[in-house]
């Protein structure tokens, strides 16, 4: 046998060893951890960290009478007529200035083209919901080709889409054309 051979045999052994030595060693250390376990417990079935428990029922507390609610406000409560037709057409305008104010930015090119093709007789989209729109297109038939114009684009169609879905929207216009099937909401 070589020295090599020998040296080899040798260093196996001594790594058998080791390995040996330190599973002794996780051995002894899992039965210390379970020895203290059962000495913390002093091997009374109902005690807890060295504190005896007891398995008796807590006693009832009494209990607070429940207190009524008492608002602070008086109450308030909604109208229960309509308000008159010219309160109604005035909201319905404020609406749809507000909602198309919302779209600004998105309608700002249409609006300016709008502008333009009826001289300034209409200014935004909100001013398309009045009651004499198809007056307006026959006196300015450039509308209907500024409103294709810009339908083609198709962030534009989603925008106006997104608009006159609204059903507040979709409400207003027809409290501003005195459509009779407009219902309040």
């Amino acid at each position: 046998m070589s020295k090599l051979s020998q040296a080899l045999i040798v260093l196996i052994g001594a790594a058998l060893l080791y390995m040996g030595a330190a599973r002794t060693y996780e051995a002894w250390q899992r039965h210390v951890e379970t020895q203290q376990q059962l000495d913390a417990n002093d091997g009374e079935p109902f005690s807890f960290q060295q504190r005896s428990v007891s398995l008796a029922a807590p006693q009832a507390e009494p209990m607070q009478n429940p207190v009524r609610y008492q608002p602070q406000y008086p109450p308030i409560y909604m109208e229960d007529t309509a308000p008159d037709p010219a309160t109604q057409r005035e909201q319905a305008q404020e609406t749809l200035v507000s909602i198309t104010q919302d779209f600004q930015d998105d309608l700002q090119d249409f609006n300016q083209d709008l502008q333009a093709a009826t001289n300034g007789q209409m200014q935004d989209l909100a001013d398309l919901s009045s009651q004499n729109l198809a007056q307006l297109v026959q006196e300015n038939p450039q509308i209907v080709k500024v409103v294709e114009k810009h339908l083609n684009n198709k962030e534009f169609a989603a925008k106006i889409n997104e608009i006159f879905s609204n059903p507040q929207f979709q409400q207003s216009v027809r409290q501003l054309q005195n459509n009779p099937r407009s219902r309040p909401q």
